[in-house]
């Protein structure tokens, strides 16, 4: 992978190309500050993108040279991904690989070795939004401080859910799709938010991981109903809560007992009606990827996939004839 394609390429915040360039970039753009430098270049290929979400910050970085940086404590917990080349993470007296693998998490002050090739993913999501995205999961509020492990697992089967929205996020991100893609984007980082705390080890995992009640069906009828009248809107599980006045746990529990989906699959079914009334009443001036970003789908060969299955005809043959003739 060349610097040019890492993930959110067209959302630069600095390119540095002298070490003292380098230097101020990293001071001014990501508070930290270079502690060593492994091997001199004389000239580098250095940069970071920067994209910010609803409730985080995805981060993009490479600098072509062996060095070492020292980020400050704060109040933001940093998960880092691995893209290519090697690298690691200094944790305590600890020193943490960052590989396909597993990812470091850390929140206090730490230093971070980048080989020449490496490149990663960081993702800085405040603690507090976290606990929230917690809260609503559990239905109660978390009072104690949430507390990660410094290792997150990614060869777990929750883990690799989290690994694919993580891709998917990206991809909508570089794709430059504004409007529509925002309603994706946000939904995306609540899926990513809800797989960090199911795939990570944490101080609330036991009672995360116990199931709860269902909820009581007309709390089941008031979520699908919020869902239906605001299917163009993001739908998180804290609007599910809020609508339906459970915990998310609960009315997860509630859809697939008494409905046999969840909550989700539900906002795709009405979704994907949303999608066939769009391309039969506006099909001349929508092309299907248009259709399928503004029903919430990031996916285009999945809406495609979707929608024939649901409907028996594919997107695309419900715009012929509605074309004009040129």
């Amino acid at each position: 992978m060349a610097a040019d394609d890492l993930p959110l390429s067209i959302h630069p915040s600095f390119r540095a190309d002298t070490i003292d360039r380098l230097s101020e970039a990293v001071h001014t753009k990501l508070s930290a500050k270079i502690t060593k430098i492994l091997e001199v270049e004389p000239s580098i290929h250095a940069q970071g993108n920067r994209f910010v979400l609803p409730s985080s910050v995805l981060w993009s970085c490479s600098y072509g040279l062996p060095v070492r940086l020292k980020f400050p404590a704060g109040p933001n917990l940093r998960v880092q991904f691995h893209r290519r080349g090697l690298g690691a993470v200094r944790i305590g007296k600890e020193m943490v690989a960052v590989n396909k693998s597993q990812s470091p998490m850390h929140m206090g002050e730490t230093e971070v070795d980048f080989g020449a090739d490496f490149a990663q993913v960081a993702w800085q999501v405040p603690l507090d939004s976290l606990e929230r995205k917690l809260g609503a999961l559990l239905g109660v509020s978390v009072t104690r401080r949430l507390e990660f492990d410094a290792v997150l697992d990614l060869t777990t089967p929750q883990s690799l859910t989290m690994v694919q929205v993580l891709e998917s996020l990206l991809g909508i991100i570089d794709t430059g799709a504004a409007g529509p893609a925002r309603l994706i984007r946000s939904e995306l980082e609540s899926a990513l938010l809800v797989a960090l705390l199911c795939s990570a080890r944490h101080n609330y995992r036991d009672p995360l991981d116990r199931e709860g009640p269902a909820a009581a069906p007309w709390q089941v009828r008031r979520a699908e109903s919020y869902i239906e009248a605001n299917w163009d809107q993001p739908v998180t599980v804290e609007t599910i809560v809020a609508a339906s006045g459970a915990s998310a746990r609960s009315v997860f529990r509630a859809f697939r007992q008494s409905r046999g989906y969840t909550p989700l699959q539900f906002v795709k079914q009405v979704r994907l009606r949303h999608g066939r009334r769009l391309l039969e009443d506006c099909g001349a001036n929508l092309s299907v990827t248009e259709v399928a970003l503004t029903c919430g789908f990031s996916d285009i060969s999945n809406f495609s996939k979707d929608f024939s299955k649901a409907f028996g005809v594919a997107p695309s043959s419900l715009l012929q004839g509605k074309r004009p003739v040129r």
